[in-house]
């Protein structure tokens, strides 16, 4: 849905972006890769679905885990800002999350969190995830995430 704008955004004002990816499980690298040229635009896109992987390669602190949840704004901005030490791009997007039906216990459900940074704006945001479908609950996340760097870049 915002895939297109987004990717079209970027190449017009020469921007580039790379993610790192946990409830999406990819579908933000995914859904910009299919457009020609999109090596222009996408320098890097991490999965980091569980907390391990979250704390080896973005290098975020168990004790941020352990403290606010692995399904946070905290966690997501520590995804970040682990992600601008690995990657050089003119936007950061980290995206953390439960897109259910299923959920264990102490974390946050149907919801996610996505953190976006440009050279001069810094935001965390947000978003409910009400279906009980989860690919709907995650293509929900993805044109979320889309459509807030839109907003921000615009």
């Amino acid at each position: 849905m915002y895939s297109q704008k987004l990717f079209d955004l970027l190449i017009t004002k020469n921007l580039t972006i790379t993610f790192a990816e946990s409830i999406t499980g990819g579908a933000l690298s995914a859904s910009l890769v299919k457009f020609p040229g999109a090596s222009n635009i996408l320098k890097r896109s991490f999965v980091v679905y569980s907390s391990e992987a979250k704390q080896e390669i973005l290098k975020v602190s168990p004790a941020i885990i352990n403290k606010f949840g692995i399904v946070s704004k905290e966690v997501a901005e520590a995804m970040n800002e682990g992600l601008k030490l690995i990657s050089k791009a003119d936007i950061y997007v980290s995206i953390t999350g439960n897109a259910g039906p299923t959920y264990e216990e102490g974390i946050q459900k149907q919801v996610a969190y996505v953190s976006i940074i440009t050279k001069d704006k810094n935001q965390v945001l947000k978003v409910e995830l009400p279906s009980k479908v989860r690919l709907k609950n995650i293509e929900d996340a993805v044109n979320f995430t889309f459509k807030a760097i839109i907003d921000l870049i615009e």
